[in-house]
């Protein structure tokens, strides 16, 4: 009798090992599960924002194997992140894990406006992991799972960064009107995705890696507008303007596109010659962005 008692014992031990981190079991074809065992962070509602991080639970209920139920709570962390920036994750868009001379990162459902593909969470930790097995005489064990997410906040704010496509811009020019003219190119920027809400000084721009630093901004873009030529004949003036631009990736420190036009302006008047020069070759920009 001993014996029969420590054998079924050892069994039911055994199964409840092989189930996870917690055991469940139904008397009938449903099942129930009982939160009463589950850890505190299993209950936090959205997020938890801490000093230096951010937490999120992922969950998944009543998957087929203890892997499947962890790997679709950790989807679910991350969609999670992706609806924090405003984006909400298509169905059929599954979030991976992917590896790169041995780092890893997440590949989550929000777009790069600088790069246009997915965002990856290059930096974050895995805190804790919960699974519990359920029971039915109909369909047998199925797993409920969490995951506890953490993500530091400055690895959000560069992701915040890619989303929102804001840039710098910086002119060098000794025309007044030249800052009036470049402002015409931002709407072709903007259709882009690159939003340049923010003027800073030519001489500042010497250092990519310090303007980023400085001005938390994904792009930046360098114009300078200078007169080459000034003629005039029979009281009509004729201006040459050329206008340079180079257009920054912030966050890689590479160049993304350059422009060097060259244009002429003509008018009863030296600025409006000058005026229209620069019109010009603003336009032509735009049709090349």
């Amino acid at each position: 009798m001993k014996t029969k008692v420590l054998s079924l014992a050892l069994f039911f031990i055994f199964l409840f090992v092989s189930c996870g981190s917690a055991d469940r079991r139904s008397n009938g074809n449903s099942m129930q599960s009982n939160d009463t065992n589950r850890p505190e962070w299993t209950k936090i509602p959205e997020k938890i924002e801490k000093s230096d991080v951010v937490l999120w639970v992922g969950e998944s209920s009543e998957s087929k194997s203890e892997e499947d139920a962890v790997n679709l709570a950790q989807q679910n962390a991350f969609a999670k992140v992706s609806n924090s920036f405003g984006v909400s994750v298509k169905s059929e868009f599954k979030s991976r894990e992917v590896e790169e001379n041995g780092e890893y990162s997440y590949v989550i459902g929000v777009k790069s406006s600088v790069t246009g593909k997915q965002i990856e969470v290059k930096n974050y930790h895995i805190k804790d992991k919960f699974t519990e097995c359920l029971h039915s005489k109909k369909e047998g064990k199925k797993y409920n799972a969490f995951v506890l997410l953490s993500i530091p906040k400055t690895e959000l704010a560069r992701i915040q960064v890619e989303v929102n496509g804001f840039g710098v811009w910086a002119l060098k020019s000794d025309i007044p009107e030249a800052a009036d003219k470049i402002r015409e190119l931002f709407p072709a920027f903007n259709k882009k995705g690159i939003k340049l809400n923010q003027e800073i000084k030519f001489e500042e721009t010497g250092d990519l890696s310090a303007v980023s630093a400085t001005s938390h901004k994904a792009f930046l873009l360098k114009i300078e507008v200078k007169e080459t030529k000034s003629e005039e004949y029979s009281g009509e003036f004729y201006s040459i303007i050329v206008v340079k631009a180079e257009l920054f990736n912030l966050l890689t420190g590479e160049t993304i596109n350059r422009w060097t036009v060259e244009s002429k302006g003509a008018a009863y008047s030296r600025n409006e010659a000058v005026s229209g020069g620069i019109t010009k070759a603003v336009q032509e920009i735009a049709e090349q962005i």
